[in-house]
């Protein structure tokens, strides 16, 4: 049987996307790596299951890292309310609800094509300033999935996925581990520069939407940043962010960012 999908990104973090309507695709953590390999399948990120949540306009998504584990992704959300748009999943609206991790978030399409988007993220642990060994200062928190984030004073020079690795598994973050947001800036009014460490992918991605939105975070709540605010993803691409408060009480923020189609394609299962 062959199975029709969508290879997309969102600032360069890569995704296959498929409409699982009739639930007949496969969600084996064997699979799920299988057809994320970029040697041997077709490459991704992540794969995200999309369908409609009963009689209402809801939209579940189901989002897996290339490993298999489940999570939240900001990026594949883009992506994913661009597809819904384009196959019809939305019903011809621009604004769309999705029912993911547990959470409705909402997107809207910005424009004709559907490659501008401006997505929901909630707040789902508050960020806390942690000192480790020698000083070291993190903040850890989630929006969607866990994320530490460090300021760093050059983010080029840093050994990513050392680093990374290093404090993913760090013993005060332990059993669940975090993802890794490093992150160097200058000025106020200037995009702020990220590079992350994903969990689930174990190594960088050139874009982390749940990660951006961490790093704004902590950029808002400890360093004074304005409550809007520019991210520089690893992929070159910039992405928008508006911190969300409720009665001076930080709940979320709005990201927008790119969604593109990169092509389509059967895959004989």
């Amino acid at each position: 049987m062959k199975r029709v999908f969508t290879k997309m990104h969102g600032a360069g973090n890569d995704f296959i996307l498929v409409d699982d309507s009739e639930g007949t695709w496969s969600r084996s953590p064997d699979f799920i790596a299988g057809i994320c390999d970029r040697h041997l399948g077709v490459g991704g990120d992540g794969v995200i299951y999309l369908c409609r949540a009963g009689d209402d306009d809801v939209i579940r998504m189901d989002y897996y890292n290339s490993d298999g584990s489940g999570a939240v992704c900001g990026n594949g959300l883009r992506c994913a309310a661009s597809f819904a748009y384009g196959k019809g999943l939305s019903g011809g609206k621009r604004k769309m609800t999705f029912l993911a991790g547990g959470n409705l978030l909402t997107a809207e399409v910005k424009d004709d094509k559907g490659t501008s988007i401006r997505t929901e993220l909630l707040v789902t642990e508050p960020f806390r300033k942690y000192e480790l060994e020698n000083s070291e200062v993190v903040y850890k928190g989630g929006v969607g999935v866990p994320h530490l984030v460090k300021a760093v004073p050059d983010a080029e020079r840093i050994d990513l996925c050392r680093e990374g690795r290093r404090l993913r598994f760090h013993e005060r973050f332990q059993p669940e581990g975090a993802n890794v947001d490093f992150v160097f800036f200058e000025k106020k009014d200037r995009p702020a520069v990220v590079r992350t460490y994903e969990r689930g992918v174990e190594d960088e991605t050139l874009a982390c939407g749940t990660g951006c939105a961490s790093t704004a975070v902590v950029l808002h709540q400890f360093f004074g940043f304005p409550e809007k605010l520019s991210i520089l993803s690893r992929g070159g691409d910039i992405l928008e962010i508006e911190i969300m408060k409720e009665c001076n009480i930080l709940k979320g923020v709005f990201l927008t960012g790119p969604a593109v189609t990169v092509f389509e394609g059967e895959l004989s299962q």
